[in-house]
């Protein structure tokens, strides 16, 4: 195969095209995606880790890796077992009194 172009500058060229890339990102927006997409609440600490031109439908496309802090909750009861998500009450222990204090007045 007959080298045409040089691959250093190649590699160069597309290290800083993911790099302009990289300070272009609005992480306060990307946060926001990260946490609708998923499902879950991420800290404000955010850092872009990797990226790659890829190409999808078509399209030349920046494939963007993050590397997050996430706050994740696990309930536990009085003994001490695993409360699994299907068996959690939809209602927290505020909104629990905040009806209770109803229930009181009106009686």
């Amino acid at each position: 195969m007959t080298k045409v172009a040089n691959t250093q500058a190649i590699e160069k060229a597309t290290n800083d095209l993911i790099e302009n890339v990289k300070k272009a990102l609005n992480l306060k927006e990307i946060k926001q995606i990260l946490e609708d997409q998923h499902n879950l609440e991420i800290s404000d600490d955010i850092e872009v880790n990797n990226g790659e031109v890829i190409i999808h439908n078509n399209q030349i496309v920046y494939k963007m890796e993050f590397e997050v802090l996430l706050s994740l909750s696990v309930l536990l009861d009085g003994q001490g077992d695993y409360i699994p998500p299907e068996d959690t009450p939809e209602e927290s222990i505020e909104q629990l009194g905040s009806q209770a204090e109803d229930i009181v007045r009106h009686m």
